[in-house]
């Protein structure tokens, strides 16, 4: 064995956001697994490995050992793999360098998310 574990992977399948390091536009994409250095999606467009690369998403209760929580990563991609038939999209895996929890209001407001381009409770 080489002495690395690999992290443990939870296959869940939700709605979660990406964009490319440094544009504005985000853009829609499905998670296949995630893990806690991780997430394998898929997307419309195949990105190039080692893109720098901004997600969003919001893991369950379940995984997240509390309320439902909204993350906000920066990662790179380290595969990226074309469809295996016309009805599939490509698919990335995104290595995560950093990480954020986003916070929801106190006061029950709505307040603009900057990070992940939407507003939350």
């Amino acid at each position: 064995m080489s002495g690395l574990e690999r992290a443990m992977r939870y296959d869940i399948r939700m709605e979660m956001r990406y964009r490319l390091s440094g544009e504005t536009e985000w853009r829609d994409a499905e998670t296949e697994n995630i893990s806690r250095s991780g997430v394998l999606f898929r997307a419309r467009e195949a990105l190039d490995v080692t893109a720098l690369v901004e997600m969003c998403f919001r893991l369950p209760e379940e995984t997240a050992g509390q309320q439902s929580a909204e993350v906000f990563c920066q990662g790179w991609v380290v595969r990226s793999m074309p469809p295996a038939d016309v009805d599939r999209l490509p698919m990335m895996a995104a290595r995560i360098l950093d990480y954020q929890f986003i916070r929801e209001a106190a006061n029950g407001e709505k307040r603009e998310n900057a990070q992940c381009g939407h507003f939350v409770a």
